[in-house]
């Protein structure tokens, strides 16, 4: 059995609802003709948003869950015949009118319910309306304002320079809706909809959000395992497991047969019974496990190494307050506007250990991480969240040159050389199995057959019926007996290998790793290098855009510090799918030329930045013959051949994938560019190789990358 990992957007769940009156300004009658049909809408929000939350009272994303319990709010505007337009002030319209003016819609437990009278759709062709809508209703209804021309939302959600909990906690997401294709529902009619005149609200996150993590060079203090201490009593669990065939088979009837005489002329008559039996045989192997946990206290190690402990994180660059407008003006985009600076030379976001800064990481006096040594890690090679699992909500940043991000890491130091005493822990899975034989049966019987003979003379002979098997049997099966051994014996037991049904002897089955438990230094050698702190600053090169997770990877290497910032969508999941069919062998997996690319990342991102990226991979002989790769994301993105000539269909249009034979000798050669090399906005869009089978259906052959645990890459361009 082999594995694929999909990376797949997952699906949208709508919920009707329906709008209310209010006392607002409507158009006249004569120009506003309503139609029986009411305005009604649905929200929906991707299910791959999971609340991320570290505490109680922590903020967290709203989800289908949140929504529903704290409503949504929505505008809808009549302009005739005429478009509607943000840049346009209502008094243009010369039949201008507010239908529905910041609507709450609120969730009853099985529909939404608006809060009061319905309104109506135009009956008129060709008069529509527009709607616009934001969440959650109760967090931003008395914010959100209209200017004669758009419903916007001030944001001014920042928070304190100290990251406390309780500041964190105060951050408040945003959502706007959209329709299917991210665009805002402008100049539509009722009947575009399906139910009539219902519409479909697609709620989206409007500001970026932040993860810091920090990774180093150092693997941590190396230990030598000098000694161990008693092995404590270990603890068991256990569990059966059985497995085998069942066979049943039919006897042949057997008979009984029974003289019953009474005078009938010179006859009398014989009785005869039949009886079927059923006989079941199972024989199966049973096994048994159990699970030893040992702990091995005053364990002893020699300890040699360094540790970077951190002081402080400080960073500037991010926006104070900006403008939400519903009304988006690029698909799947959230519109801000009006974006301020935080002002001064102080960092506006501060991370120390009064604060959020993760345990692991924090610096500490020489007596605290000796006695806490199993704790106070550090940084290490593997990324560690800096702020315990929390997270900063940050207003989008138009494009990556607009301003950067400015970051400054203080750590420290530590050498360590000495011993440490430890608690250590392992897993040991025993396993034994028997071999178990045992039968049971059930009966059915036949009616009572009379067959009449003659005379009663013990010297006659008797006219018994030819054949006496040949009876139908109408009686039901009996119930089974109870199971019992077919070879029994008396001596078997849990504990002792007694033959064919008896348990064999433990068997160490696996051993888990040993695990630190605690730990502190003994006799050891604890200083901080020079006692002076490492001071680095960085600066982030990035745009940051509404909707997308940002994991920004503070690296420390001595005295150097990188940044690397990994950006992806929020509403992306990961599914197992599993095969056993004869997938082609993988010659040479998919790999990209890195002359062609700026940048890649261990999270399946590659950067092509308005150049021409270059991939390649070669498949051998399976079961299919062809294969297909396609963009999927972003239309920002085209096929070329190897001199950067965009590739065409018939009728002249870029093409949306390309195939080619499944050659076991041939190089299958991909080449991307973008198609506006003077975008201002980032693109990116899946690169998914297909395998095609005999019907030309595609199937996902996400095993051909060849990244460590990337199950498909995603192709970038920086906005310009």
């Amino acid at each position: 059995m082999k594995t694929l990992r999909i990376l797949a957007l997952l699906p949208l769940v709508a919920a009707a609802l329906s709008c209310q009156r209010e006392d607002i300004p409507h158009v006249g009658p004569q120009s506003y003709h309503r139609s029986n049909v009411e305005v009604k809408a649905s929200a929906v929000l991707p299910e791959g948003w999971t609340p991320m939350t570290k505490a109680v009272g922590d903020i967290t994303d709203i989800d289908n869950a949140g929504l529903q319990s704290r409503g949504f709010g929505v505008y809808a505007f009549y302009t005739g015949a005429e478009e509607y337009s943000s840049a346009v002030d209502s008094s243009a319209y010369e039949n201008f009118g507010l239908v529905l003016n910041n609507r709450l819609f609120s969730w009853s437990g099985s529909i939404w319910n608006n809060s009061g009278e319905a309104e109506f759709w135009p009956t008129t062709s060709g008069e529509n309306l527009s709607l616009l809508a934001y969440a959650p209703w109760d967090t931003w209804n008395g914010v959100v304002q209209y200017n004669g021309k758009v419903p916007y939302i001030v944001y001014d959600n920042y928070v304190a320079q100290n990251l406390s909990v309780i500041e964190l906690s105060k951050q408040r997401d945003i959502l706007w809706g959209t329709n299917t294709s991210g665009n805002p529902h402008k100049n539509v009619e009722k009947d575009d909809y399906s139910p009539e005149g219902t519409v479909d609200f697609h709620f989206r996150h409007a500001v970026a959000k932040v993860h810091f993590n920090v990774k180093g060079s150092l693997p941590g203090a190396n230990r030598t395992q000098t000694g161990n201490g008693t092995s404590g009593l270990p603890s068991y669990g256990s569990k059966t497991t059985e497995n085998g065939a069942t066979s049943t088979s039919e006897s042949a009837p057997v008979f009984s047969i029974q003289d019953s005489y009474y005078t009938q002329g010179n006859g009398n008559d014989r009785n005869y019974y039949g009886r079927l039996t059923i006989t079941e045989t199972e024989e199966f192997t049973q096994t048994q496990y159990r699970v030893r946990t040992e702990t091995i206290t005053g364990a002893q190690f020699s300890v040699q190494g360094q540790r970077y402990m951190v002081e402080r994180v400080s960073m500037k660059g991010f926006y104070k307050t900006g403008t939400l407008l519903l009304d988006n003006t690029s698909a799947y985009t959230p519109t801000w506007t009006g974006q301020t600076k935080f002002t001064g030379n102080d960092p506006e976001y501060v991370i120390t250990s009064a604060n959020v800064l993760t345990p692991s990481l924090q610096n500490a006096a020489v007596g605290t991480i000796r006695n806490n040594f199993g704790t106070y890690t550090g940084v290490t090679e593997t990324a560690t969240d800096l702020m315990s699992g929390y997270f900063l909500y940050a207003i989008p940043r138009p494009s990556a040159n607009d301003d950067k991000i400015a970051v400054t890491i203080k750590y420290h130091k530590l050498n360590v050389d000495g011993t440490s005493n430890a608690n250590l822990t392992r897993q040991v899975i025993e396993t034994r199995t028997r071999q178990i034989q045992r039968k049971r049966t059930k009966y059915k019987d036949s009616e009572k057959r009379t067959v009449q003979r003659t005379g009663r003379n013990p010297n006659y002979t008797w006219n018994y019926p030819k054949n006496e098997r040949d009876y139908t049997f109408t009686a039901e099966y009996g119930d089974w007996s109870d199971w019992s051994d077919w070879n029994p014996n008396p001596e078997a037991n849990l504990d002792v290998d007694s033959g064919r049904n008896g348990w064999g002897a433990w068997t160490d089955y696996s051993f888990g790793e040993s695990t630190i438990t605690s730990e502190n230094l003994v006799t050891a050698s604890v200083e901080y290098d020079n006692s002076a702190p490492v001071e680095l600053n960085g600066e982030i090169i990035t745009s940051l855009q509404g909707g997308r997770v940002y994991d920004i990877n503070l690296i420390v290497a001595g005295d150097k510090m990188e940044l690397d910032v990994v950006p992806q969508p929020w509403d992306l999941k990961e599914f197992d799918f599993d095969y056993n069919a004869n997938i082609n062998d993988v010659i040479q997996a998919l790999t990209y030329d890195s002359s062609y690319i700026d940048y890649a990342d261990a999270q399946g991102n590659v950067y092509i930045n308005n150049r021409m990226g270059k991939f390649y991979f070669k498949l051998g002989t399976g079961k299919y013959a062809s294969w297909q790769a396609s963009l999927v994301g972003d239309a920002a993105f085209g096929f070329t051949d190897e001199n950067g000539n965009f590739l065409l269909d018939e009728h002249g249009n870029r093409v949306a994938s390309i195939r080619g034979a499944i050659d076991p000798e041939v190089m299958n050669y991909i080449y991307i560019k973008p198609i506006n090399t003077e975008a201002t906005v980032t693109s990116h869009a899946k690169l998914r190789i297909y395998y095609i089978d005999a019907t030309g259906d595609a199937v996902v052959a996400l095993n051909l990358v060849n990244m460590a645990g990337v199950t498909e890459w995603t192709i970038w361009q920086n906005a310009n």
